[in-house]
């Protein structure tokens, strides 16, 4: 099965130089919090699932341990659509713990202007993903109440 984010994008169709650009802007928001959840970890396993070496693969981890992400640069050769997918996807990488602290926002903010894009724009992803916060807590809470209710069944 190939991997896939949010937007749509496919990792492993992009360019070498690409997928560790993209990979190390997953690791630096999975560490923008200080701390790893195990949610985030999902995320970096599939991300460096698409490296083309495992050599990649190592330096990789090696630099999230350490919390030592190199500084990100420009995306190499990218469209205005691989730069804007790029920025949902780490708006749902971040977001996926279902918090969306002041480190993380500063990061997409950091991130978005390196893709060219507004702090007005980078705002709007931030929105939606608190949105989807909400929409998944409230869900955990329909679970919850939806579980205690009792069962009536009609034919």
């Amino acid at each position: 099965m190939e991997f896939q984010l949010t937007s749509g994008l496919q990792p492993q169709l992009l360019e070498n130089e690409q997928k560790l650009w993209l990979a190390n802007a997953i690791c630096g928001a999975i560490l923008a919090d200080g701390s790893v959840a195990p949610e985030e970890l999902e995320y970096l396993e599939r991300a460096l699932s698409f490296l083309p070496t495992s050599e990649d693969v190592e330096k990789m981890m090696q630099a999230v341990k350490e919390q030592n992400i190199p500084e990100l640069g420009r995306l190499p050769d990218a469209s205005r659509e691989l730069e804007v997918k790029i920025l949902i996807d780490l708006t749902t990488v971040l977001s996926v713990d279902n918090v969306l602290g002041a480190n993380e926002i500063d990061y997409l903010l950091s991130v978005g202007g390196k893709l060219g894009f507004g702090r007005e724009f980078v705002r709007i992803l931030i929105r939606w993903a608190s949105e989807g916060i909400v929409w998944k807590r409230k869900m955990i809470h329909l679970i919850e109440t939806g579980t205690s209710l009792e069962a009536e069944y009609t034919d």
